[in-house]
């Protein structure tokens, strides 16, 4: 039996517990949330495997899992407010949480029309939160509840293959690790009476070994896939700084998605936010206020202007306020090509110092070549391919390779998706790529001495996005690759004939961001990454043992394409 806390003229009322039973016969559990009276109310409804049973914790990163907003802010604003545990989890004891399976689709397609059905709802749902609370709205919509009438996901991912657990075909370990421990442990260790009758035998981690290439079991819990499935009106809100999880995602599916829509680009992001964590600026009321005139739309049917705005509002890093556009990606952007070359580019303190030209290498260039493990790497729980510099502090280029622009001798505004066109060759049947592309920006002569001499920490830089391949992994669906977007099958990895040149299409995730005149634009390379500079979204290293080469001249001049945003 539901728990009901009886409300005043200032709360809400509030039922724990309540049962809802759905297709295959177990039941789940809701908390409900709604304004004192009979209503009926417009509903949001959140579902995800975190606990609801701990919404009184602060939206702070110690909390990453706090990520439903101010429930009672949103009842004061004459909304129900539904929040599930989803199957497994939680008070739902029964079934097993499999992550965004199909029975948890099912789930959410049934929890949302036993919603529509109540009393005190009036028949119009809408879906709300961040992350795990995000994806589940993508898939809840492609299953087409009839009552389902706007979701508003919030860093979403919608390809859980090459957006969370394997990268480029590289196993991602902090994510797997989030999902697979963390996440269950919170039911097991922090509340053992909670333990579901099954006990959680799902096994993340053993299942995610199981499946290394895009098979089934991945396709069964990709959005991405059923985006033709999709009419539901949706309100994309992404950040910059999510690369590795969510920003591909939101960006993914405003492009492709045919639906009533709406994009966000700012949360994370330099400017007008006042923080650069997008949990907090999720919870704040500021941002709320900006949900509430969407739910108002399409679920109180209040004539707000909203969705007449342009559909396209975006932060350039490094830049003041909002841009607008209509359509994404912009159709106002050229592709610059900047070519790796041998330099030294005098740039920063790399294996290679390697530069990025504007033309192609001369016949005649030599290509460039790296050997793995670098002996003063580390393993766990060291710096991976990070290093300590000679005063004990940790440097994460000093042992992999960098390739530089000279300093711009103006700013550059690089806006969408981002392709490394790599020319490789091993003496390996295969290899990792991980890049960073980064902003560095000038230092002074003392400075410069400080940083790089005494400190030994290397040139400063930024990270402003990231890409990863492994080589086996590099064969292109021809259908859905794209000028700056190349889009990898992952189905039948096929190993390198060592010694033979490979054309390697890397995505870089999208990104907006102001290269400002003095900076450089840095690339940085290697066959690893690093726990500290990385982290949470580093690699599996594995055995690799080997020696690549980077190829430069022609046929094969490795370039770096940008989508440059032209002064206006």
């Amino acid at each position: 039996m539901a728990n009901q806390a009886p409300p005043s003229a200032s709360q809400p009322l509030v039922e724990h517990d309540v049962a809802v039973p759905v297709r295959d016969g177990i039941q789940l559990r809701v908390d409900v949330y709604r304004p004192p009276g009979p209503g009926p109310f417009p509903v949001l409804f959140a579902a995800s495997p975190y606990g609801k049973r701990f919404v009184h914790l602060p939206a702070t990163p110690v909390f990453r899992f706090r990520e439903t907003g101010h429930i009672e802010w949103f009842v004061e604003r004459g909304y129900a407010y539904v929040l599930l545990d989803v199957r497994g989890t939680g008070s739902s004891r029964q079934g097993t949480w499999a992550v965004l399976d199909q029975h948890e689709q099912n789930d959410l397609y049934d929890v949302i029309e036993w919603i529509a059905d109540q009393p005190w709802s009036t028949g119009k749902v809408g879906m709300i939160g961040e992350s795990y609370f995000g994806a589940s709205q993508w898939l809840a919509a492609a299953a087409q509840p009839p009552h389902l009438a706007c979701i508003a996901p919030y860093d979403a991912f919608v390809d859980p293959y090459r957006e969370a657990v394997y990268h480029g075909g590289i196993a991602c370990v902090g994510f797997a690790s989030w999902w697979s421990f963390d996440t269950r442990a919170r039911t097991l260790l922090d509340q053992p009476t909670m333990m579901p009758d099954d006990g959680m035998s799902f096994d993340l981690i053993a299942a995610m070994m199981r499946h290394p290439t895009e098979d089934e079991f991945w396709l069964e819990r990709s959005a991405e896939r059923k985006f033709h499935l999709i009419r539901t009106p949706f309100f994309s809100i992404g950040n910059w700084k999510m690369v590795g999880l969510h920003t591909r995602g939101n960006l993914l599916a405003f492009e492709q998605i045919n639906a009533p829509k709406k994009l966000l680009m700012n949360a994370g992001a330099d400017g007008g936010n006042g923080t650069d964590d997008s949990q907090r600026i999720f919870d704040s009321l500021e941002f709320h206020e900006i949900l509430l005139r969407f739910y108002d739309h399409w679920l109180k049917g209040v004539d707000n202007g909203v969705m007449d705005e342009p559909a396209v509002q975006y932060v350039v890093q490094g830049k003041e306020g909002l841009e607008t556009a209509d359509t994404w990606p912009l159709p106002d952007t050229t592709v610059e090509r900047y070519y790796l070359a041998p330099g030294p580019a005098e740039a920063t303190d790399s294996i290679n110092d390697g530069a990025l030209e504007t033309e192609a290498p001369p016949a005649g260039t030599p290509p460039t070549t790296v050997s793995y493990p670098d002996p003063a790497w580390s393993g766990w729980p060291g710096l991976g391919t990070g290093v300590f510099g000679t005063a004990g502090l940790p440097n994460s280029v000093k042992r992999i390779l960098t390739f530089s622009s000279p300093e711009l001798d103006e700013d550059l505004e690089v806006v969408g998706p981002i392709e490394l066109r790599l020319f490789l060759s091993s003496d390996q049947t295969d290899t990792d790529v991980l890049v960073r592309l980064s902003d560095q920006p000038p230092m002074n002569v003392v400075k410069s001495f400080v940083t790089t001499s005494l400190a030994d920490v290397g040139q400063p830089a930024r990270v402003v996005t990231r890409g990863w391949l492994k080589a086996s992994h590099r064969a292109l669906d021809p259908h859905k690759s794209k000028l700056l977007r190349p889009w990898h099958t992952h189905r039948d990895p096929k190993p390198l004939v060592p010694g033979q040149v490979y054309e390697l299409a890397i995505e870089l995730w999208p990104t907006a961001w102001l290269f400002k005149k003095g900076h450089r634009i840095r690339l940085e390379l290697s066959q690893g990454d690093s726990p500290i500079f990385d982290a949470p979204f580093n690699h599996h290293y594995g055995t690799k043992m080997g020696t690549d080469t980077i190829h430069h001249e022609q046929p094969f001049p490795s370039v770096l394409l940008l989508p440059v945003r032209k002064k206006k």
